[in-house]
């Protein structure tokens, strides 16, 4: 009786201890290697902009009207003093007002003053009067008509505006201004078409922007920089350009400008400081207004050893690895380095190390 519950227990305990002894088998850490190498490292700083030309300027009208019509379009390449629109005067809601008025007034006035001259001229020829009264009084005539000629042709102006191409018959000088252009260089934009109305540019407005030109020979890339970054740059230093159009190719630039004055960017959420680099561009391939990326090289170091900070930790300030000396038995020695430049994946090892040695970067689980 007690051989048969014996038996029966261990038939009911025998396959959770064979289960258990198949699992223990299946699975072993091990060791996750990493080579230290010796090689060249960079360090970099990251900008995201686009391309834009080195000189480039906006054309606005300092007279407001419409825009009659235009003698360039976008990407044309125009000399100095060529032609680029022509606007047609159009007069404010106030200035109408004031020359209606202006006009109202020298007609009184040229009806006043001949009233004048005519009792002044009464009185010179009954003697009661000095002569120069007379010659005074049609002095005064003659400013008086001078003055409502000049009125009366503002009002014939602002009517023709009015009348638009039923005034074209109308025996008035045009009074279109044309727009010339004041440098040699590519139209880049035209957001404007002809019959769209301009505002001038004055001591209180900026005015309307028709145009905007430049030299497309000489270009720049203009982008931000994070402000953790901004302190390892300077001017000289030199940027590797890429843009979407191009993939795989890198175009040289220079660092020229580093804005003193950051902002908030709301695309990033953070601070950003611009810079410029000057892009060599031989070929032209290079468009302005293109999205582009620079790595700044802000530090070069050649022939290091150069380690993956997956094999470091830390304790406190100081920097550890563990170097293997047993791979069967994943063995390992403790052992302190100092650190240089890195890209965010591997970094430099300035002591501590030299190269081919063997680190552990954690460990792995391996099925057997």
């Amino acid at each position: 009786m007690k051989t048969t519950i014996y038996s029966a227990l261990l038939a009911a305990s025998l396959p959770w201890v064979i289960v258990a002894c198949k699992s223990d088998a299946q699975t072993a850490p091990k060791l996750k290697l990493s080579t230290v190498e010796r090689g060249d490292m960079t360090q970099t700083v990251v900008a995201t902009g686009s391309i834009k030309p080195l000189h480039q300027i906006e054309i606005r009208s300092k007279t407001g009207g419409t825009v009659r019509r235009f003698f360039v379009e976008e990407g044309d390449w125009v000399e100095a003093g060529k032609r680029l629109f022509e606007i047609s005067p159009e007069a404010s809601p106030a200035e109408h007002v004031a020359t209606r008025e202006e006009l109202r007034t020298s007609e009184v006035e040229v009806s006043q003053a001949e009233d004048d001259l005519r009792i002044a001229k009464e009185l010179a020829e009954k003697n009661l009067a000095p002569e120069q009264s007379l010659r005074d009084a049609e002095r005064t005539l003659e400013r008086a008509k001078a003055r409502l000629s000049g009125a009366q042709a503002q009002w014939a102006l602002i009517q023709r505006e009015q009348l638009g191409d039923r005034g074209a018959d109308m025996d008035i000088v045009s009074t279109s201004t044309t727009v010339v252009a004041p440098i040699t260089g590519l139209i880049f934009t035209r957001d404007l078409d002809a019959g769209a109305s301009v505002s001038p540019t004055t001591s209180a407005s900026g005015g309307t922007v028709v145009l905007t030109m430049g030299d497309d020979s000489e270009i720049e890339f203009r982008g931000d920089v994070d402000e953790a970054d901004i302190g390892k740059l300077k001017t000289g230093l030199s940027a590797n350009i890429t843009v979407q159009a191009f993939q795989g190719k890198t175009f040289t630039g220079e660092i020229t400008h580093i804005s003193p004055v950051g902002r908030y960017s709301e695309k990033e959420q953070q601070i950003v400081f611009n810079v410029r680099a000057k892009v060599d561009n031989p070929e032209k391939q290079l468009k302005v207004g293109m999205s582009a990326t620079s790595r700044i090289v802000v530090d070069d170091r050649k022939d290091v050893p150069i380690l993956d900070e997956m094999a470091l930790y830390f304790k406190g300030d100081s920097a550890f690895v563990k170097i293997v000396t047993d791979t069967v038995n994943n063995a390992t020695e403790e052992r302190a380095v100092s650190l240089g430049i890195s890209d965010g994946i591997r970094t430099e090892v300035t002591s501590g190390l030299n190269g081919g040695e063997v680190v552990s970067a954690g460990t792995v689980i391996e099925e057997k």
